[in-house]
Parts: C-alpha cells; sequence; structure tokens
C-alpha cells in the first residue's frame, strides 16, 4: 500500500496566545509517539496552526503498519532439541500450538535457563484502519492547564471544537469528537471567507486555506507580518522596532496579516522613551517606530486580522484608544516628578516584600548592608562603593511611582529615569536598573560594576528570604521565580569573573533577616541555597555542552565559589577534549587508590618504619615531595602544572600497584598501607573526584 499525506485539522474558538507554543509542542511530541507506537512510518510531520486551528500534517505516512515481531518462549531446550540440532516432537508440537513454522524456532538463555524460542510475525493492519482509533486518542491524550466543558457531553478540552478535518490522501477519515464527525469540511476567515470550505486531499490542504484567506503555517505568517511592518515603516522613512515576543504573540492572533499605520501628537514624546514603547506593546500589541538614529517618531503599526482597505475607521479606533493611555502615562509622569526618588523611600513601608518577611523598606535595609558587604568582597573602590550603597538605598523606591503601579514591568527603569531627573550619578541610576538584570529571556548582564554587585545582593535576598520560609519551588511550581533568581546569580558571578564564598554571603543574608526578627537562621537554609544555586549552575553547563562527568566530578567536592568551581570545571573539560589520553591514565591511577581504600575510615598517621616494600617506600617519599607544591598550584588555580607533577608520580604509584600488596593479613601493615593509599586520594579532594570522570575512547 503506498504512502499518503494525512490531514488533522481541529477547529477550535479563539485560543489563548499564552498557551499556543505549549500546546503546539506537546501535539507535536505525542503526535510522533502515537504513530511510532503504532508502527506507522512517515517521512516528515509539522505542526501548524492559527488562533482558530491546530493542525497535525503527515507527509509520505506508509499505507500499512509495520509487521510485529514478538518471540514466544516454549520447552526446555534440554527436551526439545536433539544433540543434532534437530527438534524434537515438544519443539514441533510448541510450534504448531502457536502457528510458527519450525523454520522460526531458535535457542536463547534466560535467567532460568536455555529455552526454545519461536519468532511469529504478525501482519500490520491498513493505516486507513488504524487511523479512526488513533486521531481521536491523539486529541483527548492533550492535556492543558485550563480546560472548558461545553455542550451535552463531558469532554473537556482548551476551547470548543467546532469542526475536525482528518483526510489520508484524498480518502475521509471517520470518527466522532466531543460530538463533532470529522470530514473534509474546514472553515475559512472569519471576516474574508467565513463560508465552509472543502479540501479536496490533504495535499491540497494549505493552498484551499490560502484561497479562504488563512496561512495556516506560522513561520509563513511571521514572514508576511514582517514584510507588511517593512512595508509600513519604509513609507515613514523610518525603521520599526523589532521585538521578538511581541512578533511571535501577534502571530497567533490573526489568521492573514495585514498592517497599518496610526499617530499620536508628539508631545507624548517627552515621556521616556521605554514608557511610549510599553504603553504601544504590553496593552495594544502595536509596535513602535523610529527613525535612523533610533529616536521614537509619533507612529505606531498595527497587524490587523483583515484586509487594510477601508482601514481608516480602525487606524481612528487605535489612534483614540492608544491616546487615552499616553494622556494616563503623561499625567503619573508629571505626578511622580512632584516627590525625589529619597523622599519615596519611606513609603516603601506601606508595600509588602513577601508575607512575614516585613516591606520592602526592610529589604531596602538588607540590600544596602548586603551590598557593602559585597563592595569589600569585590573589591570596589571607594566612589563605586558609595555609588553601589545609594542605588541600593533607592532602588525600590520607583515601586511607589504612580507610573510602576500603572505599568509595573517597568520597574527599574523608571528608577532610573527618576535618579537621573533628580540629578542623581549617572553610575547610581544605571545600577538601579541594572539591578533588575539579566531579565527574563535575555542575556542583558548589568555593564555597570555597582549594578551587577546590586543585582547579585537583590536576587540573593529573594532567594535566602523564601527559602528560610519553606517557599522552595517544587516540580515546575516557582510563582516567584526562585530558579530564575538562582540563575541570574550563576550568570552574573560568571560574566564578571567574581570570585565570593556563597556560605559565608548566605550567612550573612540570614543574620540580616533574624536581626529584624523574621526568621532564626540555620544552617540547613545555608545548605539549601547554596545547594540551589550549584543546581542552577550545573543546570547552565549541560545546557554549554560541558561534559557531564566532569560536572559531576567537580561538584562532588565542597564547592563554595561559583567561578572557582568553573574554572576546575573548563580545565578538566578541555583536558578531556585535547589529551584524552593522559587524562586516562591520571584517572586510573586516581580510582585505583580510591576503590582500595574506599571503605577505609580509620584515623592515624603513615608510619615509614612498617614499610617493606620498596614500592612503598618509594610513593611516601613522592609523596611527601609533592604533597606541598600539589595543594599550592590546585589553591592558586595552576591547575596544569599541578595535574602534571601528579602525572610523574604515576609510575611510582604503578610500580606499587604491582609489586605491594594493600589488602594483606597483617592489620598494622594494611592500615598503613591503606593510609598511604588515602593520602593520593586525599590530594585531590580540594580539586575533583577523579573517579567519577568518563573517559571513553582513551
Amino acid at each position: 500500500m503506498e504512502a499518503r499525506d494525512l490531514l488533522l485539522e481541529i477547529g477550535v474558538e479563539e485560543l489563548p496566545t499564552s498557551l499556543i507554543g505549549t500546546i503546539f509542542q506537546e501535539l507535536e511530541e505525542k503526535s510522533k509517539k502515537a504513530f511510532s507506537e503504532a508502527r506507522i512510518k512517515y517521512t516528515h510531520l509539522w505542526v501548524w496552526g492559527t488562533p482558530r486551528r491546530m493542525v497535525v500534517y503527515v507527509e509520505g505516512l506508509e499505507g500499512k503498519q509495520a509487521p510485529l515481531f514478538t518471540e514466544i518462549k516454549g520447552p526446555a531446550k534440554k527436551v526439545g532439541m536433539a544433540d543434532d540440532g534437530t527438534w524434537l516432537p515438544p519443539a514441533l508440537a510448541f510450534a504448531r500450538s502457536q502457528g510458527i513454522d519450525p523454520a522460526q524456532l531458535f535457542v536463547k538463555e534466560t535467567e532460568k535457563g536455555v529455552y526454545i524460542f519461536g519468532r511469529k510475525e504478525e501482519e500490520g493492519k491498513p493505516t486507513i484502519q488504524i487511523l479512526p482509533h488513533l486521531l481521536p486518542e491523539l486529541i483527548a491524550s492533550l492535556e492543558f492547564p485550563r480546560t472548558m466543558l461545553w455542550g451535552e457531553g463531558d469532554f473537556r478540552f482548551v476551547r470548543p471544537i467546532r469542526w475536525v478535518v482528518a483526510l489520508f490522501g484524498e480518502e475521509e477519515v471517520r470518527f466522532p469528537v466531543a460530538g463533532v464527525w470529522a470530514s473534509r469540511q474546514s472553515f475559512g476567515h472569519r471576516f474574508r471567507s467565513p463560508l465552509p470550505v472543502t479540501i479536496p486531499s490533504a495535499s491540497l490542504y494549505r493552498s484551499s486555506l490560502q484561497e479562504a484567506g488563512v496561512i495556516v503555517d506560522p513561520k509563513e505568517r511571521r514572514r508576511r507580518i514582517e514584510e507588511c511592518l517593512e512595508r509600513e515603516a519604509s513609507l515613514l522613512r523610518g525603521h520599526w522596532l523589532r521585538d521578538e515576543a511581541l512578533i511571535e504573540e501577534v502571530t497567533f492572533l490573526v489568521e492573514y496579516p495585514e498592517a497599518v499605520t496610526g499617530r499620536f501628537d508628539t508631545r507624548y514624546l517627552e515621556l521616556p522613551p521605554q514608557v511610549l514603547i510599553t504603553v504601544m506593546k504590553h496593552h495594544q500589541k502595536y509596535f513602535a517606530c523610529v527613525d535612523d538614529q533610533g529616536k521614537l517618531l509619533p507612529y505606531f503599526l498595527v497587524i490587523l486580522n483583515r484586509s487594510r482597505d477601508n482601514a481608516q475607521k480602525i487606524i481612528h479606533g487605535n489612534e483614540r484608544v492608544l491616546r487615552a493611555r499616553l494622556e494616563d502615562a503623561l499625567f503619573f509622569f508629571k505626578e511622580d516628578r512632584k516627590k525625589t526618588l529619597a523622599e519615596r523611600v519611606g513609603l516603601l513601608e506601606g508595600i509588602v516584600f513577601q508575607e512575614d518577611l516585613g516591606t520592602m523598606r526592610e529589604k531596602t535595609d538588607r540590600l544596602v548592608r548586603i551590598s557593602r558587604y559585597l563592595a569589600r568582597t569585590f573589591k570596589l573602590d571607594e566612589e563605586e562603593t558609595a555609588s553601589l550603597e545609594r542605588a541600593a538605598f533607592l532602588s525600590k523606591a520607583d515601586l511607589v511611582s504612580e507610573m510602576v503601579k500603572e505599568f509595573p514591568e517597568l520597574q527599574g527603569y523608571m528608577g532610573k529615569v527618576y535618579a537621573l531627573l533628580d540629578g542623581e550619578k549617572e553610575e547610581v541610576a544605571l545600577a538601579i536598573e541594572e539591578s533588575y538584570f539579566p531579565l527574563p529571556g535575555k542575556d542583558n548582564y548589568p555593564e555597570t560594576l555597582p549594578g551587577a554587585v546590586l543585582a547579585l545582593a537583590d536576587k540573593m535576598d529573594t532567594l535566602v528570604s523564601s527559602f528560610a520560609l519553606g517557599r522552595v519551588p517544587s516540580g515546575s511550581f516557582d510563582p516567584l521565580g526562585l530558579r530564575r533568581m538562582a540563575q541570574g546569580i550563576v550568570d552574573i558571578l560568571l560574566h564578571r569573573r567574581f570570585y565570593v564564598n556563597l556560605s559565608e554571603w548566605i550567612r550573612l543574608n540570614l543574620e540580616l533577616l533574624e536581626e529584624q526578627e523574621f526568621i532564626q537562621a540555620s544552617s540547613q537554609i545555608i545548605d539549601g541555597v547554596r545547594e540551589f544555586i550549584l543546581n542552577r549552575f550545573r543546570f547552565r553547563l549541560l545546557a554549554e555542552g560541558v561534559n557531564y562527568s566532569v560536572i559531576n566530578a567537580v561538584l562532588a567536592t565542597a564547592v563554595d565559589d561559583v567561578y572557582e568551581a568553573f574554572g576546575r570545571i573548563e580545565f578538566l573539560d578541555e583536558l578531556l577534549k585535547k589529551e584524552k589520553g593522559f587524562l586516562s591514565e591520571v584517572v586510573t591511577g586516581f580510582t585505583r587508590a580510591k576503590n582500595i581504600s574506599r571503605n577505609f575510615s580509620e584515623m592515624g598517621e603513615i608510619r615509614p618504619e612498617l614499610f617493606r616494600e620498596e614500592a612503598e617506600r618509594e610513593l611516601y617519599e613522592h609523596l611527601i615531595k609533592l604533597r606541598d607544591e600539589f595543594t599550592w598550584r590546585i589553591r592558586h588555580g595552576e591547575y596544569r602544572q599541578a595535574v602534571k607533577s601528579f602525572a610523574g608520580l604515576l609510575p611510582v604509584l604503578n610500580t606499587f600497584f604491582d609489586k605491594v600488596l594493600v589488602m594483606c593479613e597483617e592489620e598494622a601493615l594494611r592500615k598503613n598501607r591503606l593510609l598511604l593509599m588515602r593520602e593520593v586520594v586525599n590530594m585531590w579532594e580540594d580539586f575533583a573526584n577523579l573517579s567519577l570522570l568518563v573517559v571513553e575512547g582513551a
């Protein structure tokens, strides 16, 4: 049976744009899994969609399932097979009972002995017989955070299902789902072509819908949106302000995009640029326009889900809505200017930080003191420290501004704007904004040193405060964004190459919370926060392609400094890539010593007078000469020299393994040799547990 294309279209009421990405990803994963489990091969599978339809398109779907081969256990070999290899009656009887050709019998060893098995082939069914069951099960398997119940049935879905199209080539696949029977009837664009559309075959689906005013492929819709925006902006002799998140969102708000241009009064340009952009983007889904110098123009671009013909009324309506929003913003801006940021700090006593953790004013006090500690740790000069402390004091003051109350996404940015207008130093103003960096989904690290340190202080305080009250993320539940906070700490520490003792930093934060009588400090909280941060460190390293065993080896030691640990990981990962054979020898020597002494926990000093073999005396002497130099080099980051010096010990260590029996019967001698092995292992305790390294193909 020849392969054909398959189309499944689920027509629904408008999907929530916030869920579309997740929905389409799940639909793709479950579709691939369904065809795999059904043993139906295909050439390619796509998931497309618009706000009103979810589409699975499968190219080259085989017309028949692959055969199913099963192995059936029969009698034991000793009763079913003769010495010369011929089948005895018990084996032949087993084959007849299972409908298996004796040629398909074979012998296989199991945990319970050697048995005769038969290989049975079950012929695959035609795909057209499988699809009426597979497709409705696929639809029903989709999961959503919120579902709806409609009509008389009990079928729940993200939005009510209004139609279903299912075609295998030109052939309809008939099945019911949520009271709707699958057919070849789809629907076009709600405004351009609202009548039913008959789809002749799966291969003609996209062209049929395009004629009905629907671009079903999101990539094509996005491309058209960008072309429309480019056209409108060029007419203004400007440029549209690219915003990936906004493009993605409007792509799933329309089925056939068009763009028009609106205008606003130039007096609104006295507002800070980001305020204008935020009002246009977050509240109206408009794109801003800028000139060649990047200055905002008094225009905005609107993506329509209809023709631009006779769109003047729509443009005027959008201009009226935007004018009202900008008028509000201008009023808030002027009201906020009646007080300085410093005058607003006291008002933070009226804003709760977290339940049972006091106010933002108390958080501000902690930020100032933590910043002072970090300034000493990172060796900021006097001027930088003064700017940092001032920024920490003012960093949350914009939360009580009218502008941020109305547009919370502007916190930090408005702090910077108001600080500059108040005459604060530029470094102070920038640090206020940068304390929120990096923003979700962006790599915008703080550019100023005070900004980087304040961002670290702020994130750690939120993290420690939350952990102190047991508000720890669980699974995907992370309402406070603590994983993002911890990731931000890791990213800034690595970006800035900051060395800092995590436990000491966390302890100070806890002591300040205890001083304010919010919590009682404990070592468990310190350990919990540190491990949480190190887990985000691990996550980043894996995402960057660092070898997992290198990460495990280093993080198995007592890590308390992210950047210091990064240096060890970076060195070992490079060594693993470029000098695998050399590293393998080092790892083998270490691992043999570690395995021998693994269960040895007795205390004591190595006693040279107990040595009986020249090999153990020679190993001890080399260790004494090497130990202090090796430790010093490790602690000062001279890893290559340290590892090479240890490599010089390997011939002596290998001779020891060849000539000396460590686990001898004489207790004192055995203990002395185990202490010698443990000394070899302990040299590495501050660097990595080399036994966890996986050196393949050395």
